[in-house]
């Protein structure tokens, strides 16, 4: 599979994640967030923690959603009970949720800070990202781990070559998934937030 059709797919797939009364459904969601654990994959063994992290809040989710496929069909069902039943620990849905939402967030800016910048390097642009996203919420040991796999990630050549083939066709269609899947998270983030969710406890 080639960079374009990746990050194609991956578009496709973040379009069709809202219902026709634009709610996140739930099945769809998870989809486009685990076609991105391979891209996660790509900053080496420095990241495993990071995948790890990802990977079990997915899982969190899906096993919830399966559990009632109907009922839980999108997001806010599986959110609103929670609510409604103050069940908010760390253990619990909505943190996953938060937590995924985050690291998406992450993916997200650091794709879009290289798009931007041609020139920039894997391991500045990811440190800058991080500073701007993750950072605020982590501990100071958290962000020790963090900033220690920040240096160990491989070259920006290095890194979009393990996605495919570099190149405009490349850049034009990680835009349009920025696009699409960073206005969908930016949608959840709101949901979260209106509704006192938005934990800024560090971890």
């Amino acid at each position: 599979m080639v960079a374009a059709s990746l990050f194609a797919k991956l578009a496709a797939e973040a379009a069709a994640v809202r219902d026709g009364q634009n709610h996140v459904r739930t099945q769809e969601l998870l989809d486009v967030c685990r076609e991105l654990l391979p891209v996660l994959d790509k900053f080496g063994t420095s990241f495993l923690i990071v995948r790890s992290d990802v990977g079990g809040n997915i899982n969190r989710l899906a096993q919830r959603q399966a559990q009632d496929p109907v009922r839980y069909k999108i997001i806010d069902g599986i959110i609103d009970e929670e609510v409604a039943q103050q069940q908010l620990g760390s253990s619990s849905c909505t943190k996953g949720l938060l937590w995924l939402k985050r690291a998406m967030e992450f993916v997200v800016a650091l794709l879009k800070r290289l798009h931007d910048d041609h020139d920039v390097s894997l391991a500045t642009a990811a440190n800058e990202v991080y500073y701007a996203t993750l950072y605020k919420y982590h501990g100071w040991i958290t962000s020790s781990a963090f900033v220690l796999a920040l240096k160990l990630v491989p070259s920006r050549e290095a890194f979009l070559e393990k996605l495919g083939t570099p190149g405009k066709e490349m850049m034009e269609e990680m835009q349009q998934f920025i696009m699409v899947f960073g206005s969908l998270l930016a949608q959840i983030h709101k949901f979260l937030a209106d509704k006192g969710l938005d934990d800024p406890a560090k971890v």
